[in-house]
């Protein structure tokens, strides 16, 4: 049984990573197998039952908007916030704070965990109804100089959390940015500090802040995640869910001479000139044309022009080549 059925979504997401991406489109709209990377994040939420989503958005989420609204599930009750500057988790809350009137998770457009993964944050207070909060955690000692620092007490909760490593990392594991919280994190936002450089105020500090007023807060280990930061995260979670059964579809037109080579999935409006072979494992977003006597394979065409006579491999297309 759930006992968090509202989540904060931070569609402002900024795309540091993806500007090469991002000029046309806000990060949340990229596209993973035909449905915006926000579409993916929130139905896994969805799938555990949960109805109730505050967006916040900013100034160029409009098209987030208007797919949440028009294409996705009707049943949903869907609010928007607007967040002027994109900055951080903190700032996010403070944009929905007048709509948080009970437990939530807060999660970003940009990064997937498992559904049952999910589950368990959303059913956590259930077990332990004194806790203030619950951290999503994952093992990676490959990046525990490089990402937030956590530590856990005896009992499994969280004694220290810092945004920045710290060296202290135990048992190499580190902060995703998914949370659930109760409403008692509001309080705490006006007491953390601005940072000068940035203008952010870090939401570890006011995670700490709670912890050192006694405040318990857990954890919960996620077993995968998938973050979408680089153009080659987009590529690597189309190739991968690629893989899944129902992934491969063809909505355009093969003319005779041209060779599909499963597991592909192919847009309506995609070109494909005569002589190429399309496959294995290729996204083709509609608006692609396909030049003749072109192989693709392990690739991603984001509605790009491919010359005739290319040969690409392990790429995510996204200017004319």
């Amino acid at each position: 049984m759930n006992t968090i059925d509202h989540i904060v979504v931070m569609a402002a997401s900024p795309s540091r990573g993806m500007e090469s991406l991002t000029r046309t489109r806000p990060k949340a709209m990229l596209p993973i197998l035909g449905k915006p990377m926000i579409g993916w994040v929130l139905e896994d939420f969805y799938q555990t039952g949960i109805r109730d989503f505050t967006v916040v958005v900013g100034e160029h989420e409009g098209t987030v908007v208007e797919w949440l609204t028009s294409q996705w599930h009707s049943d949903v009750k869907l609010t928007f916030a607007p967040q002027g500057h994109q900055r951080g988790t903190a700032s996010t809350l403070f944009a929905a704070r007048g709509f948080i009137d009970r437990p939530f998770i807060i999660t970003p457009c940009d990064f997937l965990v498992s559904r049952d993964h999910i589950a368990g944050l959303a059913s956590y207070f259930e077990l332990h109804s004194s806790d203030a909060a619950a951290l999503s955690l994952f093992y990676t000692p490959d990046e525990a100089t490089s990402t937030a620092s956590v530590l856990l007490d005896p009992r499994g909760n969280v004694a220290y959390i810092s945004e920045k490593p710290v060296g202290a990392h135990q048992d190499y594991m580190t902060v995703n940015p998914i949370y659930a919280f109760t409403p008692d994190i509001l309080a705490y936002l006006d007491k953390v500090p601005v940072m000068e450089d940035s203008g952010e105020r870090v939401l570890a500090t006011a995670v700490q802040m709670m912890i050192d007023d006694d405040r318990l807060v857990g954890a919960v280990q996620a077993d995968v995640r998938t973050r979408l930061d680089v153009p080659g995260d987009l590529l690597e979670a189309n190739l991968r869910l690629l893989q899944e059964p129902e992934a491969h579809t063809v909505q355009s037109e093969v003319p005779s001479l041209v060779e599909i080579v499963p597991p592909v999935h192919i847009e309506h409006g995609v070109t494909l000139g005569q002589g190429s072979i399309i496959g294995p494992n290729v996204y083709l977003e509609s608006r692609t044309v396909v030049g003749a006597n072109s192989k693709l394979e392990n690739t991603v065409v984001l509605g790009r022009t491919i010359r005739p006579d290319s040969q690409i491999a392990h790429e995510l297309v996204s200017g004319d080549r």
